[in-house]
């Protein structure tokens, strides 16, 4: 049967969101008052983003790329998962509302197994970075994230007869209701418990060795 897996991206195959870290590190600190407005819901997200990196000076960015490449880390079990999946034949495709530049050199090493990444995009303007977003949130997602998971899963994996998503967080929730496996780790799982999911497996993991389980468990159900 035809199967695809999606998975974010920050807190879900990092171990740690990524964005955080970055403004952590290199960003003055009135990024944390718009990163609390955006958690909170007074800003949208794809303007609290651009919001954040636009305090960093371009001159930045190959630093902030050696920085991730050598302190951000994969979640536990992340090749076992792209090497089963590649053995069943199950694309495995990255739905980011993250940027580009650094995910790419975080899973460098592994994207000879990885189907497709859609991200948002990094770009120089005036003389700090800022962020341009190409799959933008529409009437299937209202959270104003970046990059719309709705639209993609529909628009380009609709004929797929499974769907699995891994996710962690609130920016998850509207790609979990359009898959018919949901992993979650992080706050994802309290998010789910609020809504109706009829139909749907949901499983918890803290690895990826425990979404491996979970698939064989339903491959033998």
């Amino acid at each position: 049967m035809k199967a695809v897996f999606f998975s974010d991206f920050d807190g879900t195959i990092t171990q740690k969101d990524v964005i955080e870290a970055v403004m952590s590190r290199f960003a003055p600190p009135q990024w944390r008052e718009i990163h609390s407005s955006l958690m909170e819901g007074r800003l949208d997200i794809d303007v609290g983003i651009r919001m954040m990196f636009n305090l960093i000076p371009a001159g930045k960015k190959e630093e902030i790329i050696k920085w991730v490449k050598n302190n951000i880390k994969v979640r536990e079990g992340f090749g076992d998962l792209l090497d089963f999946l590649n053995k069943k034949g199950i694309p495995f495709v990255i739905l980011s509302g993250g940027v580009d530049f650094y995910i790419y050199p975080i899973i460098e090493e592994y994207l000879n197994k990885i189907t497709k990444v859609y991200s948002n995009r990094l770009f120089v303007n005036h003389g700090k970075l800022d962020v341009k977003f190409v799959y933008r949130c529409g009437r299937n997602c209202r959270r104003n994230c970046g990059i719309c998971k709705p639209y993609v899963i529909q628009t380009y994996y609709g004929d797929y007869k499974i769907k699995m998503y891994a996710g962690d967080g609130i920016t998850d929730l509207d790609a979990s209701q359009y898959n018919d496996i949901i992993f979650s780790t992080g706050g994802l799982t309290e998010y789910l418990e609020k809504i109706n999911l009829r139909g749907k497996r949901v499983y918890r993991f803290n690895t990826f060795n425990d979404v491996i389980n979970a698939i064989r468990e339903y491959g033998e159900g």
